[in-house]
């Protein structure tokens, strides 16, 4: 584990690809935690992106607690009170064989 401070939210754009580790299973989904960031609660809610291509193929195979998978940010935004933000999660939308 290293020392090194994690990059600033401030830095965080809709549809940047980010590395992220799953921190829980949810009915709706699973929350994550971006590995280059400053901590950040993240999620992603497959009832309503389950529709998204990379989402369906995540569906199916549920990433383990732990796992490192590749996301990517959907939305950023303040949740109530600073330094609070909410990130919303999706997949990369890979062509599904």
């Amino acid at each position: 584990m290293t020392d090194e401070p994690g990059r600033p939210l401030g830095d965080l754009r809709q549809g940047e690809t980010v590395r992220a580790t799953v921190t829980s299973h949810q009915p709706w989904g699973f929350t994550a935690r971006l590995d280059a960031y400053e901590p950040v609660g993240a999620s992603l809610d497959m009832i309503r992106r389950g529709a998204e291509p990379g989402v369906a193929r995540l569906a199916r195979v549920l990433p383990p607690v732990g796992a490192t998978v590749d996301l990517v940010v959907g939305e950023v935004r303040d949740w109530h009170h600073e330094p609070w933000i909410w990130v919303d999660l999706t997949a990369p939308g890979t062509a599904e064989g």
